[in-house]
C-alpha cells in the first residue's frame, strides 16, 4: 500500500513537471525569435585572399635584422679603380674630405698633396718649377697625377727655350716644338746663326779715331728660311750686304740650330763685289734663363784684282741669369793673305763683351714684340796693318717682330 502511494506521488509530480518544462521551453523559443527580429546577421563572405595579392608578393616578407649596424672603421683604405680617367679633375667641396684620402701603397700621393704642390709652384720660374716636379716624382714615383705632371714638365721645357712672358706659363699650353723659336742671344759683330725676324741697330765709337754703324734687317718668311739686308762699315770700307739664310737643323726640343747662308757684299771705297758663304751653329742650354753658344765660319771671295780670300771665325757665349739682364762675350778672328807667301798676313783679332737689358717684354710665347738694348766694348788683341783702331764702345738694340 505504501508502495502504491509513493508511485502515485511520483507520477503526479512528473505530470506537473512536464507542462512546466514545456512552458519554459516555449518562452525561451519566443525570446530567441524576438532577438532574431532585432539583429539580422548576414552570412560570412567567401573571400579568396589571392585576389588581394600583387605580382611578386609570393616571396616571403623581409626579415627584420635584430643586430645593429656596425660603425664604419676608421682608416679603411679607399679602393680606386685603375681604369679611372686621370684627365678628369678631382673636385672636393670640403678640405676634410681631401685629408681622408690615404695613399694605397708606398710612393703614391693623394689629391691634397698634389694640390699643395701646385700652390708652391705658383711664383716659380720655369726652370725652378721643372726641378720641383722632378723632386716630387722622385718622392712619389707612383703619383696618381703622373700624366698631368709629365704634361706640365713638357710645357716647361718649351718655355725654358723661350723668353718667358709673365703669366703665359700658368695653365697655358706651349707651342709645338716644331714651331717654337729658340730666341738665341743676338751677336754683337758676328753674323747671326738663327733664322729669325728682327731688326738690329748699332753704333761704334773707336779710339783714337774710328766711328761705325750697323743696320741689319732680317725677315723669316719660313721658320727655317730668311732673307736679310745688312748695312755696315768694317776695315774694308762701307758695304751693303743682301743675303739669305737657311736652317738645316732648328730644334726647340734640343735647343740646336745649324744654318748656312750666302751674302753678296757690295763694298764702297774701294768699290768691289764679294761673295760670302757662311755656316753657323748654335746651342741653347737650360742654365738659369738660358745659356747660349754660337759659332760661325765664313769666307769672303773678293772680285777685285790682287786680292785673296778673307777668312773669318767667330764665337759667342751669352748667359741670361734672369728675365731682365744678360751678359755676352764674343771673339772675332779676321785673316787675309794666308795663302800668299809674297804678302804679309793681315790679321785683326778682337774680343767683345757687354750687357743687354730687356727694355720691353715680349707680347707672346714666341718672344715677339720684345726689345733689347745693350752696351758693349771691343778690344783688339792681335792686329797687323790696322793701327788706327785701339778699341771701341758699342751701343746696340735688337727689335723682334
Amino acid at each position: 500500500m505504501r508502495l502504491l502511494s509513493r508511485l502515485a506521488l511520483c507520477t503526479a509530480a512528473l505530470c506537473l513537471a512536464v507542462p512546466a518544462w514545456a512552458a519554459d521551453k516555449k518562452k525561451d523559443k519566443d525570446k530567441d525569435d524576438d532577438d532574431d527580429d532585432e539583429v539580422e546577421v548576414e552570412p560570412d563572405l567567401d573571400v579568396d585572399e589571392d585576389d588581394f595579392k600583387e605580382d611578386g608578393d609570393d616571396e616571403a616578407p623581409p626579415q627584420r635584422i635584430e643586430e645593429d649596424d656596425k660603425p664604419e672603421e676608421e682608416g679603411d683604405e679607399l679602393d680606386f679603380d685603375d681604369d679611372t680617367d686621370d684627365t678628369d679633375d678631382l673636385k672636393f667641396t670640403d678640405d676634410d674630405d681631401q685629408q681622408s684620402v690615404q695613399p694605397r701603397q708606398p710612393g703614391e700621393d693623394t689629391a691634397q698633396l698634389y694640390r699643395d704642390a701646385q700652390k708652391k709652384t705658383k711664383d716659380m720660374s720655369p726652370d725652378e718649377e721643372q726641378l720641383f716636379w722632378e723632386d716630387y716624382l722622385r718622392k712619389y714615383p707612383k703619383s696618381l697625377f703622373g700624366d698631368r705632371i709629365d704634361q706640365r714638365m713638357d710645357e716647361l721645357s718649351i718655355l725654358m727655350f723661350d723668353e718667358r712672358v709673365e703669366g703665359s706659363d700658368r695653365g697655358a699650353r706651349g707651342l709645338d716644338a716644331a714651331q717654337q723659336e729658340l730666341n738665341l742671344t743676338m751677336p754683337l759683330k758676328m753674323s747671326p746663326v738663327d733664322t729669325r725676324t728682327h731688326v738690329a741697330v748699332g753704333a761704334e765709337v773707336g779710339f783714337p779715331s774710328y766711328a761705325s754703324g750697323q743696320l741689319d734687317v732680317e725677315y723669316a718668311f719660313l721658320r727655317q728660311a730668311s732673307a736679310h739686308l745688312n748695312i755696315e762699315r768694317d776695315f774694308a770700307g762701307a758695304a751693303i750686304s743682301p743675303g739669305a739664310r737657311y736652317a738645316i737643323i732648328k730644334s726647340a726640343r734640343t735647343g740646336t740650330v745649324l744654318s748656312g747662308g750666302l751674302d753678296l757684299k757690295i763694298n764702297a771705297s774701294p768699290n768691289f763685289l764679294a761673295f760670302r758663304p757662311t755656316i753657323g751653329f748654335g746651342q741653347k742650354l737650360r742654365v738659369m734663363e738660358g745659356l747660349d753658344f754660337q759659332a760661325s765660319f765664313s769666307v769672303d771671295a773678293e772680285t777685285r784684282e790682287d786680292s785673296d780670300l778673307r777668312w773669318n771665325w767667330a764665337f759667342m757665349a751669352g748667359l741670361r741669369p734672369n728675365e731682365i739682364v744678360s751678359v755676352f762675350w764674343e771673339w772675332d778672328w779676321d785673316a787675309k793673305y794666308l795663302s800668299n807667301p809674297d804678302v804679309n798676313t793681315f790679321t785683326f783679332f778682337t774680343t767683345n763683351f757687354g750687357l743687354k737689358f730687356r727694355a720691353k717684354k715680349a707680347t707672346d710665347e714666341q718672344g715677339n714684340g720684345r726689345i733689347d738694348v745693350g752696351l758693349g766694348a771691343s778690344f783688339p788683341y792681335a792686329t797687323n796693318y790696322w793701327g788706327f783702331y785701339n778699341g771701341s764702345v758699342n751701343f746696340l738694340g735688337d727689335f723682334y717682330f
